[in-house]
């Protein structure tokens, strides 16, 4: 057998998630020339160089990208066994849930899942992070996120994707548009100008919807999360789309009101994505049981709520 160094193990676990030595230190409460020491020994170990310097910090290479999945789910193991694996109390249990979201995610998913957890887990927490769509399947694998709520879909066999709830897309405007009414044609919708999120939120379904149609839409503004659209839009004559899911809050805040896209969207579904673990983690099964309870059965999470808005 292969006399195997965890301590060697861990250290690589950390410079491929922090891509820094200076990082992995701090976190490992050593000197960066103990890291660097830890470091050639797994280069003679596994006889290639597993990190190269780049301008963004260390670069894994081929062999450290295949190996850095196996050896963290090796690590967890025998960090869930030794820290009796199996044993989660939501009633007393101080853990703290990381949730990937956007910020329509916060305002309308959060309030009825922190509720929940107030009930059910009261010494519990939950820290919020921006959704960037690209890192999202890195950080639930490497432990940076407990779970992730979005529209678009993650293909990935190691993630779990649990389907939520469905919704369609309208348009925002302001409540008194002097030439968008409730049913504008696509001529109309295209003359005016609009104001789009940031596509690292994931909702570009209009965007991708009108360019297959071979149109697109002429950008006033961009902004990188949907909150400000409300106040933006009444203060303007810019157009924009939201999913119907949170229109009702807007539309309650603000002095705007939706209308039908004159274009097809495809209805999507917003999922819950966590990590296939290879042991079963008792703490985040519950928090995916409550999530999937808890906005499955919320009113405001329906596109009926949508709908009623544009009354």
């Amino acid at each position: 057998m292969v006399d195997v160094d965890l301590n060697l193990m861990r250290t690589f676990v950390l410079l491929y998630e922090t891509r820094s030595v200076t990082k992995t230190a701090e976190a490992l409460f050593i000197t960066q020339p103990s890291v660097s020491h830890a470091l050639r020994r797994l280069r003679r170990q596994f006889a290639d160089e597993l990190f190269t310097r780049s301008p963004d910090g260390l670069a894994p290479t081929e062999i450290a990208e295949r190996m850095y999945p196996r050896l963290q789910q090796a690590l967890e193991v025998i960090d869930e066994t030794v820290s009796g694996a199996g044993r989660f109390d939501p009633a007393t249990s101080v853990r703290t849930f990381r949730i990937c979201a956007t910020d329509l995610g916060e305002i309308s998913l959060l309030p009825p899942i922190l509720a929940r957890l107030e009930e059910q887990a009261p010494r519990c927490a939950v820290e919020v992070t921006p959704l960037d769509m690209a890192a999202a399947p890195q950080q639930l694998r490497q432990g940076r996120a407990d779970a992730v709520i979005c529209t678009p879909r993650i293909d990935a066999p190691d993630l779990r994707r649990d389907g939520l709830f469905q919704e369609r897309y309208v348009g925002l405007i302001a409540r008194d548009h002097p030439r968008i009414g409730e049913r504008p044609t696509l001529d109309e919708y295209l003359r005016e100008r609009h104001i789009v999120v940031d596509p690292a939120a994931g909702h570009v379904d209009a965007d991708q919807e009108l360019t297959r149609l071979g149109h697109r839409r002429e950008v006033a503004a961009r902004v990188p999360h949907f909150a400000v659209l409300p106040e933006l839009l009444a203060r303007t004559r810019y157009l924009s789309a939201v999913p119907s899911g949170v229109a009702g809050l807007f539309t309650r805040s603000s002095r705007v009101r939706t209308f039908e896209l004159p274009f097809e969207i495809p209805t999507v579904e917003v999922a819950l994505y966590t990590y296939r673990r290879a042991i079963p983690a008792p703490g985040t099964d519950w928090l995916r049981d409550l999530v999937r309870e808890t906005l499955r059965r919320e009113p405001s999470t329906s596109d009926s709520e949508g709908s009623a808005a544009r009354g």
